[in-house]
Formats: structure tokens, sequence, C-alpha cells
């Protein structure tokens, strides 16, 4: 497979397009529309950033049909029954697993937005609170990890509150983060243009090497 040289504003365009017209005639119109602009492009950077990937946790499942977003949307338990994304992401996650249940690495493309980073699509109870314990355990570690400089000023973290303090006894700048029901990191920019570039790939791959060691501490792994 040729590599990956960048994005168009033709691949926006679509998303663009798609969100107004989100239905099954405009779609099979522009099928192979999708295929150059959108898919193909993102079947390659999936391939370009696999190898990163796995040194971030070498359990990742890199197959690029595991990796890259569908087109069409799975409405059968949703209140939103829009047919199609208008958007696309990549997502590396252990094998078997749904991106529901999962921790994962992603890259994301919106119509007017991209970004990356990591995260849990929501709560996951099990897996904070192993990360609670090892916060805990060890807290300057965490706290050295989160607030290392160049981390910290690429990535900004979001997540789910409790609705009242945890651990109060804790130490005091870990309070915050022991008071989370999930938490994950992310970039994102406006600047559209930056996707066009083949230099797309090394910035995620940078992106990717400063989340492995927070990641890593996180799923209670090795550094």
């Amino acid at each position: 497979m040729e590599s990956f040289t960048g994005f168009t504003e033709e691949t926006y365009r679509f998303f663009w397009e798609l969100a107004f017209r989100n239905e099954t005639e405009f779609f099979n119109e522009n099928r192979t529309r999708y295929e150059r602009e959108v898919k193909a492009p993102l079947n390659k950077l999936a391939l370009a950033l696999s190898q990163t990937a796995l040194l971030v946790d070498s359990s990742f499942n890199v197959r690029p049909a595991a990796v890259v977003s569908r087109i069409r949307r799975d409405t059968r338990f949703s209140k939103d029954k829009t047919l199609y994304r208008d958007h696309a992401f990549l997502v590396y996650k252990h094998y078997g697993q749904r991106t529901s249940e999962s921790y994962v690495l992603y890259a994301e493309f919106e119509r007017n937005a991209y970004g990356y980073g990591m995260g849990m699509y929501g709560p996951q109870t099990a897996l904070m609170n192993a990360m609670h314990k090892r916060m805990l355990n060890e807290p300057e570690l965490f706290l050295s990890l989160v607030n290392e400089p160049a981390f910290k000023s690429r990535f900004s973290h979001h997540g789910v509150m409790y609705k009242r303090p945890r651990f109060t006894s804790a130490l005091k700048e870990l309070q915050p983060w022991l008071n989370m029901r999930s938490l994950s990191f992310g970039y994102s920019s406006d600047k559209l243009q930056n996707t066009f570039k083949p230099g797309l790939v090394d910035e995620i791959k940078e992106g990717f090497m400063l989340l492995k060691p927070v990641y890593r501490f996180i799923m209670g792994l090795e550094q």
C-alpha cells in the first residue's frame, strides 16, 4: 500500500455535504468519492501509525479493518438514527474488545477540527478503581507523568466526576484525579491544513509517544 500523503480539502467537503444530506441516496451517489478521499487515506494513516501504537501497547489490534471507523452507524440501540458519520477516526484497542469497553489510543477528523489522544467512551468502574489504587500507591510517579511539561502542554484532560469527593485524606494534588469516574486526554486543533501533509504522521506519532507513559500507568503496564 502507498504511504500516507495527507487528506485533502475534498475530505472535509465530503463530511460537510454528508452532514447536510445524511441519506442513503447521497452516500450511494458519492461512495467512490468516500473511498478515495476518506477511507483510502485513513487506511494508509492507520498503517503508518501502527508500529508506534504497538510501542504504547503491544496488545493493540493494528489491522486497519479494526482501527478505521465505519461510515455507517449502528443505530439499533441508539436514539440518534442518523445513518452515516460525518467524521472519521482511528481507534487502537485490544483484540476482541469494543470501543465502548476499552481504553483506546485514537486520532479523529471532524468537519472543522482534528485531534488525537487516549481515553474511554464512558465511565469504566473496574479500570478506574485499579487506576486509583495505583495512584495511591505511587502518587509521585503519577503526578510527575501528568505534569511532564511536554505532555501537559499538548494534552488536556477531561472526564466524569463523582458528585461527592472521594479519598479526602489523600495527597491534595492527587484528590482531583481520584475524584474522576472516567479519564481521557486529548489534543484538538482547527488547523486542518496540518492534515493535508505527510507530516501529520510524525505529529501524531510524537503525540502517541508523549501519551505512552501515562497510558501504561493507567493500564498497569511496566514503564
